[in-house]
């Protein structure tokens, strides 16, 4: 293995295992991987998709550090305390969560189904809630840790057509906030990041998202932004560095939510 992909960028999470959900694709990945570089371990959750896990835990293995990738239904209360005691078997105490899986059912409110509602608010909102408490009475035990909710700029302004999608992340900043407050006295910070339109660059999703990349072009920054940057923002967040930092947002959307793609 040579040097440039077995050492980590920076050791600032050694010794840390960081629970990801959705930690196989997109943002995700980037996420589980840039963890790595810092230094982590990485527990990598998703529903199903268990190749694409398997595939991003082999990137973790490649910069030198321990990956595991577990299935669950992280709306299901017993799976989600399971998932927590497997994780901590294999890899040890969890001392970075990262809320990142989200679901979404576009449609307007008027014909959005009970179901869609049901659903979009159990896959972000509730989840959120079950896997954070459950990590956060390890955390208190031990004094200390750190969780990273992934909310949305969608959570910061209205979408109109996106259903219940805004709505639910909406409630994940709220909620990011009452955890930060009342779980600060047991030493675990609470923060989110809210990513704005994020596309892979080379990729050509502005051929197959026209709409979308005429949107992009009027932010006050005039591109998409990649994974990585997000998965940037998060790290900062679930280290040391971030030490004096409680109960906030990173909003990385390219100054979108400020202007609502208003600017020239």
């Amino acid at each position: 293995m040579s040097s440039d992909t077995a050492l980590p960028e920076s050791l600032r999470l050694n010794g840390c295992v960081a629970l990801v959900t959705g930690g196989a694709k997109g943002i995700g990945r980037a996420i589980s991987l840039q963890l790595a570089r810092d230094g982590a371990d990485v527990a990598i959750v998703v529903r199903s998709d268990r190749t694409a896990a398997l595939a991003t835990a082999a990137e973790v293995h490649a910069l030198g550090r321990k990956a595991q990738v577990f299935l669950v239904d992280l709306t299901d209360h017993a799976a989600v305390q399971d998932l927590v005691a497997q994780v901590e078997q294999a890899l040890g105490p969890v001392g970075l969560l990262v809320n990142n899986a989200g679901l979404g059912a576009p449609g307007p409110l008027l014909s959005l189904s009970e179901q869609d509602f049901d659903a979009v608010v159990a896959g972000n909102l509730k989840s959120c809630f079950l896997l954070s408490v459950c990590v956060a009475r390890g955390m208190a035990a031990r004094n200390m840790g750190a969780i990273v909710n992934i909310a949305g700029a969608s959570a910061h302004r209205s979408y109109p057509g996106a259903g219940a999608y805004g709505p639910s992340k909406a409630a994940v900043v709220s909620l990011t906030v009452q955890m930060s407050l009342e779980w600060a006295a047991l030493g675990i910070r609470v923060n989110g990041v809210s990513p704005g339109p994020i596309r892979e660059a080379g990729s050509g999703w502005e051929a197959r998202e026209p709409a979308l990349a005429e949107e992009v072009s009027r932010l006050p920054l005039k591109r998409a932004g990649q994974p990585e940057e997000v998965a940037k923002a998060v790290a900062f967040l679930g280290s040391s560095d971030a030490a004096y930092i409680t109960g906030q947002m990173m909003i990385v959307d390219g100054g979108g939510v400020n202007t609502w793609y208003l600017a020239g």
